[in-house]
């Protein structure tokens, strides 16, 4: 879907990695790294110093308007809608772009507007709306076609909570319906429960590119896992784990992920005794970020 082959630009350095047609692939990294860049560089905006883009088997920046109907593009600070007209001839614009029927636009326009939480914002212009109204507003509109790619730059400032867990479903499910999704955040939180792979980036190097859990077995295979017991509390000596510490009735239990799962030290507690309760703890992205860099 989108392929960066010894791509430089501005801040980035060499960047080489594949994006497959599925998913969603978020962009981390601080300020300044080139979370942007790689955006419009997908997207044609800009051209590369070095190295070749392409995106959808094309060099974007040369076939922008042939594939115009094909990659929708939010970037914090371009806006999407004209700011004298309201959010609903906004909208009714970008449909007629892209020459959506009637019946769909209604429905679409419907849907994203409950959805994203702007349906009462509809007759209000665009110059009047609060941030947060509108990055919701101009969220849907990047989402109204249903492109093949969707390019997003930090598409959760001035989102409540409210507002990115309905942005977080309808990335899913349209994703599950055949589009690939490439956004950038600062979100960590947000961009370990939603994204399928990773591309971190660090002065314009990329560090690491892959999944949520190839970078904790990389990295930070170290879970605890935290039991609480109703029966009699096992010697954790008899137990597969690094290392653990036990008060009362509870013990907690520091394992290797890459040599033992949790249902397999789950299995043999049980065999021994009666479980109340079990928690497990992962390294979440910062501290994983924070290691990465403590690494290199």
């Amino acid at each position: 879907m989108i392929n960066f082959e010894n791509v430089s630009k501005y801040t980035l350095n060499n960047i080489t990695l594949n994006i497959p047609k599925g998913g969603i692939v978020g962009i981390i990294g601080a300020s300044g790294s080139g979370k942007t860049t790689m955006i419009k560089l997908a997207c044609g905006l800009l051209a590369p110093d070095s190295g070749q883009v392409r995106t959808l088997g094309k060099d974007p920046a040369k076939h922008r308007r042939k594939y115009a109907s094909d990659i929708s593009t939010f970037i914090v600070g371009t806006p999407l809608l004209e700011k004298e007209d309201t959010v609903l001839q906004g909208f009714e614009m970008t449909a007629a772009i892209y020459g959506l029927c009637g019946e769909y636009f209604r429905r679409r326009y419907s849907e994203l507007s409950e959805r994203l939480g702007f349906a009462e914002l509809s007759e209000i212009r665009v110059k009047d709306l609060s941030l947060g109204q509108k990055m919701r507003a101009e969220l849907g509109t990047a989402l109204l076609y249903e492109p093949k790619l969707l390019l997003l730059d930090e598409p959760n400032v001035g989102l409540d909570e409210n507002g990115k867990s309905a942005l977080c479903e309808i990335l899913k499910e349209s994703t599950d319906n055949g589009m690939t999704v490439l956004l950038t955040s600062h979100d960590m939180a947000g961009v370990s429960k939603i994204c399928t792979r990773l591309a971190i980036l660090d002065s314009g190097k990329l560090i690491f590119y892959g999944s949520l859990d190839n970078l904790r077995s990389r990295y930070m295979p170290i879970n605890t896992m935290t039991v609480q017991f109703s029966g009699r509390v096992p010697d954790p000596d008899d137990l597969p784990v690094r290392k653990y510490s036990l008060e009362g009735n509870t013990v907690k239990l520091e394992y290797n992920s890459n040599h033992i799962t949790a249902a397999e030290i789950t299995a043999l507690i049980m065999k021994q005794t009666e479980v109340a309760e079990i928690s497990i703890h992962k390294p979440d992205l910062e501290e994983l970020i924070m290691q990465i860099r403590g690494e290199k």
